[in-house]
């Protein structure tokens, strides 16, 4: 082995020093003829390219977005990147985003990465008053690795949902952490909301659940164990870049094990700069009575409108 070592290093230094030389004889890049575009600027043909896709708007209209009419000029364009937490005319210094951009990239990123690791505190889950299951999914790693250990109730928990679970309810409410416990933390408001909408709309509802490590399809078995006529389980979305906070509402009108995802409906980006909670409650509980209505949920089941 040693042998092989001496004779190895006399020809990787040979191959960096060509290396060296061929990038010395190269020549410098030209640079750019456009001048640097500087934070809070944009030039006008982006700007009408901003303009033409925030101005289209879908059925029943957005709020009115602050700044649309005016993105040539840098109060315009600010205002627009208030609005939203999606990065507008950030700038760019050379080819490269400006340090503030770069590290605000970095932070959501981490930010992002914990919400996959974060445990929701004891105090938390309790102050739900839900009964209180796991998975098969015993930790992290396997919760991530092995998906379908997500989806079902571990052998302790199945007995517990049996003996404090309440059956036979028209609609069984299930809390669970997803890909981000933070969400049902940053959403607080949501089970007390879907209590709510769900009595209002004549359905029953009984004990909420909270389980940890829980994929969606959890949300089969417990709806089948059970016999509850439908489930709605909410969790946290996979984080997008400082998005751990948003969560998902899964709605199953007649649950099954297996049940394909085109028979459920998804409300998404339920989070307090997104969807709010009163809000998903609402389409929540008009889905469930046009599913009843029709006996079947998924792509049958016509997309509520929003409220503004």
């Amino acid at each position: 082995m040693a042998t092989d070592a001496a004779h190895l290093e006399p020809l990787i230094a040979e191959i960096v020093r060509q290396v060296l030389a061929e990038a010395a004889l190269a020549p410098a890049p030209a640079a750019p003829d456009d001048p640097p575009i500087r934070p809070g600027r944009v030039d006008r043909q982006v700007a009408e390219v901003l303009h033409e896709v925030f101005s289209r708007a879908p059925q029943p209209p957005f709020r009115p977005i602050p700044g649309l009419d005016r993105l040539a000029d840098p109060a315009g364009l600010q205002a627009l990147a208030k609005a939203t937490p999606s990065r507008i005319g950030v700038g760019r210094a050379g080819l490269r985003y400006p340090t503030k951009t770069y590290l605000d990239l970095r932070t959501d990123h981490g930010l992002a990465r914990e919400a996959v690791a974060a445990v929701p505190p004891a105090e938390f889950v309790r102050a739900l008053g839900a009964v209180e299951l796991r998975t098969k999914a015993a930790d992290l790693d396997t919760f991530l690795l092995h998906p379908n250990l997500g989806r079902e109730l571990d052998e302790a928990s199945l007995q517990v949902l049996r003996n404090q679970g309440t059956r036979g309810a028209d609609v069984q409410i299930i809390l669970a952490d997803g890909l981000s416990a933070w969400a049902a933390q940053k959403n607080p408001g949501l089970l007390a909301a879907l209590q709510r909408a769900l009595t209002a709309a004549g359905f029953s509802h009984g004990k909420p659940l909270w389980v940890h490590r829980a994929r969606i399809a959890v949300a089969d078995q417990i709806g089948v164990e059970m016999g509850a006529k439908a489930t709605v389980i909410g969790l946290g979305e996979r984080p997008g870049l400082g998005t751990g906070d948003s969560l998902s509402l899964y709605l199953a009108w007649n649950p099954k094990v297996g049940q394909d995802n085109a028979e459920k409906n998804c409300i998404s980006n339920v989070r307090p700069a997104g969807l709010g909670v009163e809000e998903a409650a609402r389409q929540a509980a008009e889905i469930f009575q046009k599913a009843q209505a029709i006996g079947q949920g998924g792509l049958a089941v016509s997309t509520p409108q929003r409220t503004w």
